[in-house]
Formats: structure tokens, sequence, C-alpha cells
């Protein structure tokens, strides 16, 4: 499966590089202003990738679990908490593949950020993912829910892009079939040339916002980016979603 090969490449962290700190900052402050939640809440991060967002909630005071399929970026996320300037912050990371766990009405949050989303070929996996995170919550808990805007990308594609970071150049091309946006990777790095895949299902506003009612979650409110500004169908670039669990 193409996650599990770009997932577990230390240049997928090197191209996505300038998602860094400051980013997962605003949508951690995004969380804050519009949930009720106090310190020392137990908060499940879904696809946690190397932890930057795990990391930002625990040094506000939550207690985070985070979970990744990739071994690499779970041992990412391990070393960055282990370098991290503050001392006892009240995180775990896990192994887990995020169609298949269970922890039981546990947390009082739970997010899936950056697009850690429709990795799967059918609705079936894809929203098992949604379901399990509603078992994991307690009743009233929050889920906060942070995808690509599917009608924005499909009037918005760029099919090809071109950068640089540092001494690595990328070659990007993108396109849409069947429902899944396609990204074709290139990457050049010295004299040595990898190619890589990423492939999502594209889903649209109605579509989760059903799927969520289907699994006992109630949508409070809809955001288009990490600032807060209101969610546009056809200008915003990201659809964040945060419900509640009735």
């Amino acid at each position: 499966m193409w996650y599990k090969e770009w997932f577990s490449d230390k240049l997928y962290l090197d191209i996505y590089s300038h998602r860094n700190e400051e980013e997962a900052g605003h949508m951690i402050d995004l969380i804050q202003r519009n949930i009720d939640i106090i310190t020392g809440a137990k908060v499940l991060d879904v696809a946690c990738g190397a932890g930057r967002h795990s990391l930002q909630l625990a040094k506000r005071g939550f207690h985070v679990t985070g979970f990744d399929l990739s071994e690499f970026l779970i041992s990412e996320a391990k070393k960055a908490h282990k370098e991290a300037k503050e001392n006892d912050l009240k995180v775990k990371f896990l192994i887990r593949d995020m169609r298949k766990f269970n922890f039981k009405n546990s947390f009082d949050l739970a997010v899936n950020i950056f697009t850690s989303f429709g990795y799967f070929d059918n609705d079936e996996e894809n929203f098992s993912v949604i379901k399990n995170i509603s078992d994991s919550l307690k009743k009233g808990g929050y889920f906060v829910f942070d995808f690509i805007n599917s009608e924005f990308i499909k009037n918005n594609i760029v099919p090809l892009s071109r950068n640089k970071f540092g001494e690595i150049k990328v070659i990007q091309k993108r396109r849409i079939e069947n429902g899944f946006i396609i990204k074709d990777i290139e990457v050049k790095k010295d004299t040595e040339v990898r190619n890589f895949k990423e492939i999502l299902k594209l889903y649209n506003r109605k579509e989760l916002v059903k799927c969520f009612g289907e699994f006992n979650f109630k949508v409070k409110t809809l955001f288009g980016d990490y600032y807060g500004n209101k969610f546009d169908e056809k200008k915003s670039k990201r659809l964040i979603i945060i419900a509640k669990k009735t």
C-alpha cells in the first residue's frame, strides 16, 4: 500500500517540513477556542504521524495518546518527545491501524489532523475510522477532523508543481480519477531519483456530515482554515469539522 511505503520514508518529513510547530500551534489554538475542555483531559490523536500535534496538546496540559501505523513516524514522535524542553509531558505513542482500534469510551477529545483520512479503497474501511473514534470517546466528547475541501480541490487542482527543499527537488503530478485524488511524487536527491504516490478518496462536506451522524456525532462547527475562518465550499482549502458525541 502506498501509505506504508511513503509514510515510512524520511523524505516524507523532508518534503512536509513546512508543516511545522507554528502551524500545529494554530490548529491547537483553534481547538481550545472552540471546545470547552479542561486541562488534564484525555486526548486521542488518530494517525498522529511524527507527533507534532500530540506534543502541542501535551505541552498545554492534556494527557495525550497518539498512534500511527508507521513505525518510522512513531519513532520520530518518541524522539521529539525525548528532546522536548518541557519535563514530564503526559504523552505516549503507539503503533496502531486506524481501522482496528477501540479505546472504549476513554477519551474526552479525539483529533484527526492534516488530511489523515481517505487512505483506503472503499467507504467501509474509511468510515470505520470514524466509528472507531466514536467508540473511543466518552459521551459528550469532542472530535476534531481536518481534511481537504474536495470541492475546492476539484475546481483548483494543480496538475504539476516543482519545488526544492534544500538539496531535494520534488516534482508532483496530480489528477482526479474515480473519486480519488492521485499524486505522483518524484524526488531527486543528488543522483538518486525515487518515486512515491499519495492516493486519497475525496469526500465532500455532506458525505462527511452524514457519516458523522451515523456514528453518533452531532456537527457543531465548520471552519475553512486553521485560523478559524468560516468554511466556504467554493473558497476554503480545508474542511475542519468540530463534532460532539451524543
